[in-house]
């Protein structure tokens, strides 16, 4: 390693200790000139790459470690560096591709440091390999997609028994499950959230499994003890939800659903900033769902006569922006009668 004593930035680290550092560290350690030749190549070198140091020292790197569809990108990026003097990855540590000498990719940590004078350049190059944590990680990610996936197959199994008991809440939830993941959306929400969204508003009703039938497909206008009873399906569902540890707030969601900002909801009367906004989302879709569609205590009202009750109760009950993006959906051609309920498997992050 006598070139890289010779280059050693720090003139006062004993060059023995520099030698040894050098050669015990669990970085790979590529010494290069200004022509792109291998100058040094330490023991953890040898190891990511494959190669002994004889085999490489002279050669350029990117003739030896680097694969042939990345070659060119390497000697623009060292000339523009020579010739100007501006860093592109060097200073940095970035993510790269490089190849050992089975000719095999994988992925390395690199950093790049120059320790020379302009007129005889040289370049240390601290290489770690992570193709092993690469790929763990993208186990861990299939890992949770399938958890998510289990999840959501529970969820659709239970939105089944709901639809079994009672056909008009099973058919309502999906169409503001549709309705508010469309609003979501349109709100530009992460993806995650988006996902709580969907899948809050898919069960939001699921309460409503205790709630006797004969309430719930009662026909003629309903006596103020059924609205009495009909009101505890929100803490029902949390109770139903709330043993389960989803990554969504799927619980909050079917408690809070009936929540407006001005605390005159229900069941806890909570004001705008103690509603989550995703509860606020289906809040908003539940209503216009619900008006929109037949019932046996009552026939359907206009889509216009919908929109104009939510937009009357817009920063009283309901929160104006959520108000003004489902508006705007209407008004785009979005119909909640016409939507394609197989498009309730679009969520990709779960599909």
């Amino acid at each position: 390693m006598k070139s890289l004593r010779r280059l050693n930035p720090k003139r006062n680290l004993p060059l023995k200790c520099l030698d040894a550092f050098v050669e015990s560290s669990l970085d790979g350690i590529v010494a290069m000139d200004g022509k792109g030749r291998i100058i040094a190549f330490n023991p953890a070198a040898e190891k990511i790459f494959g190669y002994r140091r004889e085999q490489v020292v002279g050669h350029t790197v990117s003739e030896k470690l680097i694969p042939g569809s990345l070659r060119k990108d390497h000697e623009t990026s060292l000339a523009h560096f020579l010739a100007t003097g501006k860093k592109k990855i060097i200073g940095r540590r970035v993510t790269v591709t490089a190849k050992r000498a089975d000719q095999s990719p994988f992925t390395a940590e690199l950093e790049v440091i120059p320790v020379a004078s302009k007129a005889s350049p040289v370049f240390i190059a601290y290489l770690r390999d992570i193709s092993e944590k690469e790929h763990a990680g993208k186990e861990n990610l299939q890992y949770t997609i399938k958890i998510k996936k289990t999840l959501m197959q529970t969820i659709l199994a239970v939105l089944r028994i709901v639809e079994i008991r009672d056909p008009y809440t099973a058919s309502h939830q999906r169409r503001v499950a549709h309705l508010a993941t469309t609003m979501a959306k349109a709100l530009e929400l992460p993806e995650e959230r988006i996902d709580g969204v969907f899948l809050g508003a898919l069960i939001h009703d699921i309460g409503k499994i205790a709630v006797p039938t004969e309430i719930l497909a009662r026909p003629g206008i309903l006596l103020d003890e059924d609205i009495n009873y009909l009101q505890i399906h929100c803490r029902k569902g949390y109770e139903i939800l709330e043993p389960v540890n989803f990554p969504w707030p799927l619980a909050e969601i079917a408690l809070q659903h009936h929540e407006h900002i001005d605390g005159s909801g229900y069941p806890q009367g909570l004001r705008n900033g103690k509603i989550l906004l995703e509860s606020r989302i289906v809040g908003v879709a539940d209503v216009v769902e619900s008006l929109t569609a037949h019932r046996p205590y009552r026939p359907a009202y206009a889509l216009e006569e919908a929109l104009e009750l939510i937009s009357n109760k817009a920063g009283k009950w309901f929160d104006r922006q959520i108000v003004a993006t489902c508006k705007a959906l209407f008004e785009n051609g979005y119909r909640i009668e016409e939507i394609d309920m197989d498009e309730l498997t679009w969520r990709s992050s779960l599909s």
